[in-house]
């Protein structure tokens, strides 16, 4: 770079100046005058100033003209070099000042550029809120219409009166699906319907049930059995936390302490007892879970292959990342300036944003995970795999397994079948146009049967053989529940029993009506039992109040409100919200 040479030059004609200066004012080139001392014998000549007097014993004394155009010249040459080394150092300076300016000019616009980043993500979540929104619009219309047929039924007899022909239509339709589905295996439906719509009227048989059953049983033991990473996709109420459940259920019966489970959630969740941080509450704490997983795959994949086989086959290590488009809005919002030091394989370190460091993280595991038996569980709402930006190339996408989840709970009136409609019509997902095809074939069978049975509907890749499975998710939740009891729940106390006096000693300033009425509130608006404990009981997070237990204080305290303050119709409602699950 040309403005490093200036310092040098500059410097440079400053000495040479001072130099020329010197010589210009030194006198060199001044009259002398020179005579022979007799003092000294021989006599010896001797040249002084003119300014000066000579000694008695000056002999022969004379003048020797001086050079004034050598010393003019000099002084000049010594003002030409100062002035010219001032010329080069404002250079330098005006030069350094401009690479400042530069630098705070840069740092401003990449300030700006995040700003605007930051700004389209938050335009894109709004976006996909309107759009949810506008899906709940009309998934409430719908209930409002099937409540008014259900108050009204003679509108719906006389509906059907002034559409005969359709009814008719419908069940032609219906006797037809009903012989192809007893004649049909699932995995080879040779007839398809062509509409999406939900309310189209498909009839299946108990032989197509126990086959599309299997298909998901197969599923979810698929699962289990793989060292792959595993993606589960699916909106809220579609039974992903209990797929999640009973897979890392399965794998800590089967290899007990020596299977390492983390995770990094939102909630407070136990997970089969992993090592858990939540990201809402301390990013630090997570970050070093996901250092430890980082620090294990590498030092699986530096051990010798006999000796890492063995080891790795034996000890699988499993990274949760629950809720992760909840994750991935915190990462870019207000955890986007968090800067950590990311370990390269070299060793060396490089200074990253946390986000980047998650999506590193994942890309590693994902990729490089599966020999080493180090794989990452992700659940996210989201439909779209765009958004696991982990995932960013076919490669990526072909080393996870996608679990498709989706139901729709007729009591409550919500849910849908959309995000597996979308993942069929995917050629992103599903390379295979024949592949798209067959599964087409066989979703509108077991959505109506997903809907008939009130059980989720699954969509599960297989990266192995490059088939997908369709199927319905079957009845997991006694094993789930159990699951929950063995690994994430603490012993209980047989001889606490609760009365009206510990109320008062656990909660001074409340009564236990007062808790009932908030408890009751809180059911009544869909909060879950867990989440209800959590909050207005504080139990299970707060290790600094007296109730600390969740499992002793308190799912027993809620427990004896309930039988103690309830007419029936809370435990009727809760009874049926477990019976949903």
């Amino acid at each position: 770079m040309r403005h490093l040479l200036y310092a040098p030059a500059s410097t440079g004609l400053f000495i040479c100046g001072a130099i020329a200066a010197i010589g210009s004012l030194s006198g060199y080139f001044n009259s002398r005058l020179e005579y022979c001392d007799a003092a000294t014998n021989p006599c010896t000549r001797v040249a002084i100033s003119v300014d000066v007097t000579p000694p008695k014993t000056a002999q022969d004394a004379i003048i020797l003209p001086g050079n004034g155009k050598m010393r003019l010249s000099l002084g000049l040459v010594a003002m030409a070099l100062l002035a010219g080394g001032y010329v080069v150092s404002g250079l330098e300076v005006e030069k350094l000042s401009a690479r400042a300016i530069q630098e705070e000019t840069d740092a401003l616009l990449e300030e700006k550029r995040q700003a605007v980043l930051a700004d389209e993500e938050e335009k894109k979540l709004v976006l996909a809120s309107d759009v949810r929104f506008k899906d709940f619009e009309q998934q409430l219309l719908d209930g409002y219409a099937m409540l008014l047929l259900e108050n009204n039924p003679e509108l719906a007899e006389q509906i059907l009166a002034e559409k005969p022909t359709v009814q008719i239509e419908a069940q032609t339709v219906e006797s037809t699906a009903t012989l192809k589905a007893a004649a049909t295996p699932v995995d080879s439906f040779s007839s398809s319907s062509d509409s999406g719509d939900e309310n189209s009227p498909i009839v299946v048989d108990s032989t197509a049930l126990r086959t599309l059953v299997a298909a998901g049983e197969r599923a979810i033991d698929g699962l289990i059995e793989t060292s792959q990473s595993l993606i589960f996709l699916g909106t809220p109420g579609a039974g992903k936390s209990v797929s999640l459940g009973i897979v890392l259920g399965r794998k800590k019966k089967r290899f007990g302490d020596r299977v390492q489970l983390y995770a990094i959630a939102m909630k407070n969740d136990g997970f089969s007892g992993a090592k858990v941080g939540r990201l809402n509450a301390d990013s630090d704490v997570c970050y070093n879970i996901l250092l430890e997983v980082i620090t294990e795959l590498r030092k699986r994949a530096g051990m010798p292959k006999s000796e890492r086989e063995e080891y790795c086959q034996h000890s699988p290590v499993i990274l949760i990342l629950d809720d992760f488009m909840s994750q991935q809005k915190l990462l870019s919002s207000s955890l986007s300036k968090k800067i950590v030091r990311y370990p390269e394989e070299s060793g060396a370190f490089q200074k990253i944003s946390l986000g980047d460091a998650f999506n590193a993280a994942m890309a590693e595991i994902v990729f490089n995970g599966r020999e080493l038996n180090v794989a990452g569980y992700v659940g996210t709402q989201s439909s779209n795999i765009e958004d696991l930006k982990f995932l960013s190339s076919k490669g990526g996408r072909a080393g996870v397994i996608l679990m498709y989840q989706a139901f729709r709970n007729t009591r409550k009136n919500q849910g849908n079948y959309e995000i597996i409609s979308q993942a069929i019509g995917n050629q992103h997902v599903i390379a295979d146009a024949k592949e798209r095809e067959r599964m087409r074939e066989v979703f509108p069978q077991a959505r109506a049967l997903s809907v008939q049975e009130q059980r989720p509907m699954v969509l599960s890749s297989n990266a192995d053989t490059g088939e997908f499975i369709l199927g319905i998710v079957p009845d997991l939740r006694d094993e789930y529940k159990e699951y929950e009891r063995l690994f994430n729940s603490e012993e209980i106390d047989t001889d606490f029993v609760w009365t009206i006096r510990k109320v008062s000693e656990f909660y001074p300033g409340t009564t236990a009506e007062t808790l009932f009425s908030e408890i009751r509130n809180l059911v009544n608006d869909g909060v879950p039992q867990r989440e209800i404990i959590r909050t207005v009981l504080k139990c299970g997070e707060n290790k600094q109040h007296p109730t600390r237990s969740y499992t002793v204080h308190g799912k027993s305290l809620f427990k004896w409100l309930i039988d103690n303050y309830d007419n029936g119709e809370l435990a009727a409602m809760l009874l049926k919200d477990e019976e949903s699950r």
